[in-house]
This record gives C-alpha cells, structure tokens and sequence, in this order.
C-alpha cells in the first residue's frame, strides 16, 4: 500500500458552522487509506466538542495555544507559534486554509518550510467582523494570502472574486468547489416530520426555520422583524431558530418585547437539523453576507421553499426552482408578503440536485484526487 498523502487543514475554530460542516461531511467520504487529515486550529479560551469529533475520524488536532487574533499587536505571538509548529510538522504535501486573508501566515510559514501544495480557500464574501481596522487589516493581507497559495479555491464565483479579485475568476484561477450535501440524508420523510411537528406541538402551525449563528452576519433582528409581519397576518406560524451565538440573548430580548416567545423556537446546536427541516414549512436566510451557504442547499435537498437575501448572497446557491431572492433594502412587510403569497409546496429535488453536481461524493472525490494528483 503507497503511503497516504497528509493535508493539513486550517480552520480558526471547531464551532458549528458552514465550514466546519463543509470539512467534516467531504472527510466523512474521502479515502482513509490514501488521505490523512489533520487539523490545526487558533486558541479562543474553548473547547469545542467538534474537536472530538475529528479525533474520533482519525485527524490529530493541533492548537496555537494562547494565540487568538483580537487586535494587531497579538500577530506578534502568532507569527512566532505559526513558525514552531510548521518547524516540528513540515511533513504535509498540502495545507489548506479555509480561512480569509488575516491568516495569510500560514501559508508563508508552510512555504518556508518546504510545504508545496498550499490551498487558499474562500467561503464568503465579506469579512465576518463590522470592525474597520480588522476589515483593513484583512484586504492589506489579501495580496499576501495570493503571494503564498499556490491554488485558490471557493465556494462559489462570488467568493472567488471577493478574495482573489475578479481577474483571477475572469482568468481561470480559481476552482470552485461546490458545498455539496449527501442527498439521501436530507430526502423529505413525511413520517419524521410529523413525529417530530407532534412532539414540538407545532403540528398545525405554519413553522418558518432557519439554521445559523447568531451572529451580525446572519441579521436576525431583520428576520425577527420579518417573522412578526409573517405572525400578524397568520396566527398559526412558528419561527424555528437552531443555532447558537455571541447575539442569541440580544435577540431573546427582542422576541419578548415583540411578546413572540412562545411563537419561537430556539433549538440551539442540533445534529438533526436535516429532520428539523423536515418539519419545516420554510426556510428564511436574510443574510447580510454568505459565500454560498451550505445550509442553503441542504432546504434545498429537504424540498423546502427557501427566501433568500439578493445580491448579498450569491444566486449561484439557486440549483431549484425552491429559491426565491428579495433584496433586503424591502421592508420586513414587503418579505413577509412575498413569502406569503408564493407557492409553499415541498417538491423533490434529487435530480436538480444531481444535474448541479452537489451530492457530496463527487466533491469528496473531486477533493481527494485533487490531493492525490496536485
């Protein structure tokens, strides 16, 4: 047997997200006799229980103890424990960062130590912090990041261009790897969902979901505004939230002031969300910015009717006729009126799904020669 090529992945930290998602389902179906990957991670004081995870699909994970880049002057212990490791772990043929520019270091240090295939990964289109001197920082590091890839990859064009400028998109420089989904996981069951609709006691609402971080990108406040207009018009509706963030109390606090809290759900983390969208109506995203949300695809895989925010996220995420686009400058009325008054059928959306080639075996496979071959 040859020996497995190692691949390093880079990813700030193991919380539940897109990324996190993306990584772990593709390894769920590469090769474990010809791939070895391995994990290094930033320091935020937290244990994540995903990092257990990963050690139990067999990837060792490494930690930049201490390191966590809140302000400029914590690049200096960065930089420092980014050259220990790579100076003790310098055997991989690949690493892959699925991070944005301010992390451009690790693709030097890799460099520097003799690593060749060093992947520059773009999941989104936007910074995820509103602070002006990290959104700086981050685009005077992004010539960086293309200085020490030797390939980039995204999620999407959009994606792409955000992170490696439109010429490099225009020039075929830039692979784009589907989040893809494992259909079958996802595929409507009707009888899950009214079991699970039965012991949420929400069996007779009209139950709007949505799946993601309570963060500023996710712009719930928005999404609570539009589920309110939603509930004026239909007093049988539900808002299902599943997910976990630094803004869940502020929003708790909106949900009670609107006196919404016992028309929403907050789920939390769940490993279920695939029979979560089961009983699901439809799925609301009015995000401020996304690469090409793999939740997205997932409603998509479920045969749910899914609203989306236009122009912000990429209408690249549109591989059924499920996705509707509303531009967020429309009041909260104007999307409650148009989810309300559009077709709301659950539809089977395999074949789309498969034509678009985002079932998760051919990225897997897509991925694993790419290692193999580069």
């Amino acid at each position: 047997m040859s020996e497995k090529v190692k691949v390093l992945y880079f990813i700030d930290r193991m919380l539940r997200g897109g990324i996190q998602t993306f990584v772990i389902e593709n390894m769920k179906h590469m090769d474990k006799n010809k791939i070895q990957i391995d994990y290094l991670l930033l320091d935020d004081g937290v244990k994540y229980e995903l990092e257990d995870t990963l050690k139990e699909m067999g990837s060792n994970v490494y930690k930049l103890k201490g390191v966590w880049l809140r302000k400029p002057t914590d690049y200096f212990n960065y930089f420092k424990k980014i050259d220990e490791f790579f100076s003790q772990h310098n055997d991989y043929k690949v690493v892959h960062l699925h991070s944005s520019s301010k992390n451009f270091y690790i693709l030097k240090s890799a460099k520097k130590y003799g690593i060749p295939v060093r992947i520059a990964h773009s999941h989104n289109i936007g910074f995820q912090s509103k602070n002006k001197i990290q959104i700086m920082i981050g685009n005077l590091c992004k010539p960086l990041l293309k200085k020490y890839a030797t390939d980039y990859f995204a999620c999407a064009y959009l994606a792409g261009e955000w992170l490696f400028g439109k010429k490099a998109v225009k020039d075929g420089k830039v692979r784009v790897i589907h989040n893809a989904v494992e259909y079958e996981k996802f595929k409507f069951n009707e009888e899950k969902r009214i079991e699970i609709r039965n012991r949420l006691n929400i069996n007779e609402k009209l139950v709007i979901g949505n799946v993601g971080r309570f963060s500023e990108q996710k712009n719930h406040e928005f999404l609570i505004d539009i589920f309110n207009e939603i509930h004026k018009k239909n007093k049988m509706s539900t808002l299902m939230l599943i997910g976990k963030g630094e803004k869940e109390e502020l929003i708790r606090k909106k949900v009670k002031e609107l006196g919404l809290e016992n028309d929403v759900i907050f789920m939390g983390f769940c490993d279920n969300v695939n029979e979560l969208m089961w009983a699901m109506d439809i799925f609301l995203m009015p995000s401020l910015h996304e690469g090409l949300p793999v939740v997205g695809i997932e409603a998509q895989a479920a045969g749910l009717p899914c609203f989306m925010s236009k122009y912000v996220i990429t209408d690249e995420v549109k591989i059924t006729e499920l996705v509707k686009f509303i531009e967020l400058k429309q009041s909260p009325r104007e999307w409650a009126e148009e989810i309300l008054n559009s077709d709301l059928s659950r539809k089977n959306t395999k074949a789309e799904i498969e034509q678009a080639r985002y079932l998760i075996m051919d990225t897997a496979k897509e991925l694993e020669n790419f290692y193999i071959n580069v």
